[in-house]
């Protein structure tokens, strides 16, 4: 536990375990247990890669098959029944999702109205799904007034309507760039950063010209690189180090009971998996930019169930392989690990 808090504690954050914390509105006695907010936390937002929508069943409830799950050899109804154990525990209030109805077979067999109701069978709450079917998906405890696809960026957009004891209304914007080449990620980046003027120039009547603008996802782009570095200070030019001013919050959250940043990739395990010393990912690409004056910084982390301690574990109420993809002797790959901020 205290390794714990060094860790937070050293990058500013504040994670406070006790057992005074509330939860959600909303939530069943059996959600009591969870990935902890601190009390005073108004809005948790949650940035994750689901992976060719394997964390969700079709719209008629069987799990999901194809390519990209079984045809890698990833056990897709363990992968389902895993993230539907740990999602509740999450305690969020908005996800930004990337890789959710990903394929033209999951466009033809999978909805965002079906993926609302399934998150609201498995968490006990209700819940509003926006996407574009082409791999965005938005789920908000609060009503979503408005979405729409950005044009060339590989992104969609959400307008959320929150309560009034929360904030302002919030415009999120919900990315997943090409891996590759740098100069498309660029692009994409730039293209972001022309619906967002428009946005401030009032060519969209249904988004008020002054909603902050948040901007989640899988950029596929390192902190330090262009694309990163276009969306935090809303510059075409920008490069890290240019002196720019960012407009967003840039917490760099760590891994919980780690010092590594990395979102993606595999844990390689020393030894005996779960027991023996881990090398934790270390690429860092999913991302969370939240306007600054909008409300203040609670808290940032990236969730790694595979590297917690036990105690951690079931204190969480979480199981160890939660957020597991598949394993190969002592790797254990997980795609891309979610990303938490909490505001208040």
């Amino acid at each position: 536990m205290n390794k714990l808090f060094a860790s937070i504690l050293f990058i500013g954050l504040c994670f406070c375990m006790s057992a005074k914390s509330k939860p959600i509105d909303g939530a069943t006695e059996a959600l009591s247990k969870g990935i902890h907010r601190v009390e005073n936390t108004r809005l948790r937002v949650v940035s994750y890669n689901g992976y060719w929508t394997s964390i969700f069943p079709r719209d008629n409830g069987e799990v999901r098959t194809s390519e990209w799950i079984d045809g890698k050899g990833i056990d897709g109804e363990a992968r389902l029944n895993r993230f539907s154990a740990w999602a509740p525990k999450a305690h969020a209030d908005i996800w930004a999702m990337q890789e959710i109805i990903y394929s033209k077979e999951d466009g033809a067999d999978t909805t965002a109205e079906a993926i609302g109701k399934h998150f609201a069978k498995i968490t006990g709450q209700t819940w509003h799904a926006a996407a574009d079917s082409k791999g965005r998906l938005v789920l908000s405890r609060y009503p979503i007034l408005w979405s729409g696809s950005i044009r060339n960026a590989r992104g969609m957009a959400a307008l959320i309507n929150l309560p009034d004891d929360v904030g302002a209304d919030l415009l999120m914007i919900n990315l997943h760039f090409f891996t590759k080449p740098k100069e498309v990620q660029i692009k994409q980046a730039t293209r972001t950063l022309d619906f967002i003027d428009s946005v401030r120039q009032g060519e969209h009547p249904e988004i008020p010209k002054q909603t902050p603008i948040m901007i989640c996802g899988d950029f596929n782009s390192l902190p330090s690189e262009r694309p990163y570095n276009i969306l935090a200070k809303l510059a075409r030019d920008a490069v890290e180090g240019d002196g720019k001013l960012s407009h967003f919050h840039n917490p760099r959250p760590r891994q919980l009971s780690s010092k590594a940043r990395g979102t993606y990739g595999e844990v390689a395990w020393s030894g005996t998996v779960g027991t023996s010393t881990p090398q934790p990912p270390t690429r860092t690409i999913d991302h969370i930019l939240a306007p600054k004056g909008f409300m203040e910084l609670q808290q940032t982390f990236i969730f790694n169930s595979l590297i917690l301690p036990e105690k951690t574990l079931a204190q969480y109420g979480v199981e160890r392989e939660a957020i597991l993809l598949s394993r190969e002797g002592r790797h254990e790959k997980i795609d891309h690990l979610p990303v938490f901020m909490d505001l208040k």
